[in-house]
């Protein structure tokens, strides 16, 4: 019942939550007109197309005020959630990811043939596949909803998460071609360009980069593994932080996990560090 009446005061503030300053030519559509169609699209169950039809507009509209309502209200409408139930699977997928990623595979998968124009599962359906290492069928999960939100950050972001996991480096150039990127995900930003950096071979660049995310999210658990790997690429020693690595992951609180999932690899290299360790350790004995 909360989750309804939520859902409902949610697509009754897209309509209403801004004002609206241009006037309306006599026989045009202005774009309040458009977002009114879009929202009673939605309201029909008709997302696919109450997405489009925004799209189109971003597209035609040359007004940054209007630009910007219409990508909020775009966004908005595919992040909304139409039924309790692909919630509830959304939710345990998200609860599941750190411990079973096949079971947090299939919770999206289910969700996404309830709401398959839902931003939020299409988005954790792609990382959980980056993070199984099915780096396609990442890419692919997203294709259809980044031809109806092209201008979406968030989905651009995965989009170049999976394209650097498989090394498309053309592919991942293309995805960061947006308008300046949001504070809130600049470090998986940053974290992709190390990536990029160390198959370059710019370990100068790469250890730039990492000291960025250090004074911006020091408790980011994967600018650890990166810090080691530049260690190793440049010579010097890296097992103490390596260690730290794994204690920052083996440690975290559901409430960093979850401020960091962003990241599809976010501890998933636990395991490969420590078997590393034990190595070192062994030999050392």
């Amino acid at each position: 019942m909360i989750l309804g009446y939520q859902r409902a005061v949610v697509m009754t503030a897209l309509v209403f939550s801004a004002p609206f300053v241009f006037a309306k030519p006599v026989g045009a559509e202005t774009y309040k007109d458009i977002i009114e169609k879009a929202h009673n699209l939605s309201l029909q169950n008709d997302r696919q197309q109450a997405l489009n039809i925004l799209s189109a507009a971003v597209k035609k509209e040359t007004r940054l005020p209007a630009i910007n309502e219409l990508k909020r209200v775009a966004k908005e409408l595919s992040q909304t959630f139409l039924s309790d139930k692909s919630q509830q699977l959304y939710e345990s997928a998200l609860s599941l990811r750190r411990t079973d990623v096949n079971q947090a595979l299939e919770r999206a998968a289910e969700a996404r043939r309830l709401e398959p124009e839902n931003s939020l599962i299409v988005l954790e359906q792609a990382r959980l596949l980056v993070g199984k290492g099915d780096c396609r069928g990442a890419q692919e999960s997203l294709q259809k909803q980044l031809s109806l939100l092209a201008f979406d950050e968030d989905l651009r972001l995965a989009q170049a998460q999976a394209a650097v996991c498989l090394e498309k480096w053309t592919d991942y150039q293309k995805a960061k071609e947006i308008d300046g990127h949001k504070k809130a995900t600049s470090e998986f930003w940053l974290i992709l360009e190390v990536e990029h950096q160390l198959s370059q071979k710019d370990f100068a660049k790469a250890q730039d980069l990492l000291a960025q995310i250090q004074r911006g999210a020091e408790k980011y658990p994967e600018q650890l593994y990166w810090q080691q790997i530049v260690e190793q690429k440049t010579k010097k020693p890296h097992f103490v932080t390596a260690q730290k690595y794994v204690m920052s992951c083996r440690n975290i609180s559901v409430t960093l996990y979850r401020q960091y999932m962003v990241d599809p690899m976010l501890c998933r290299r636990v395991s490969e560090v420590e078997v590393e360790l034990k190595g070192y350790h062994g030999a050392a004995e």
